[in-house]
């Protein structure tokens, strides 16, 4: 009985060997490109993952930094009642300090009137602040 299997003439068990191997040709043809859109559509959510990660990161670095200066601002208002004369200070605070946030530079600046608060991390200038945040107030001076 003869059979044919890739347009040729085969003997019957030679053909099936040979449509086997086809197939199985076939079906890890289907399965590699499988794996490569899987493999890729895992990579695009890592990648996505890891973006939200980041921003969810600068967002609790921003939050930090908002709450340090609005304590850096009581502060020079503190200090501006008290002494009208004080015309600012700067601090550093260390790596570690603050969950997730590199050391931070606090400067404090007054002219008698008004306060200048500049929250910088992080702190080394060399480094291209990644966050810079700026507030004023104006103080009257009671006493």
């Amino acid at each position: 009985m003869n059979r044919s299997c890739s347009s040729q003439r085969i003997v019957s068990g030679e053909c099936v060997t040979a449509c086997l191997s086809c197939r199985r040709g076939a079906v890890a043809v289907v399965a590699m490109v499988v794996l490569l859109v899987t493999s890729s559509l895992l990579a695009l959510q890592v990648r996505r993952v890891r973006m939200q990660w980041q921003q969810d990161r600068q967002l609790v670095v921003q939050e930090q930094l908002r709450i340090l200066a609005d304590a850096a601002l009581r502060e020079g208002e503190r200090r501006v009642r008290k002494d009208s004369g004080w015309s600012g200070g700067s601090w550093v605070v260390p790596s570690g300090a603050f969950h997730r946030c590199e050391s931070v530079s606090l400067e404090v600046r007054s002219n008698g009137s008004e306060i200048t608060v500049q929250v910088r991390s992080p702190a080394e200038p060399e480094l291209a602040a990644v966050c810079r945040l700026t507030r004023k107030v104006s103080v009257s001076n009671e006493q």
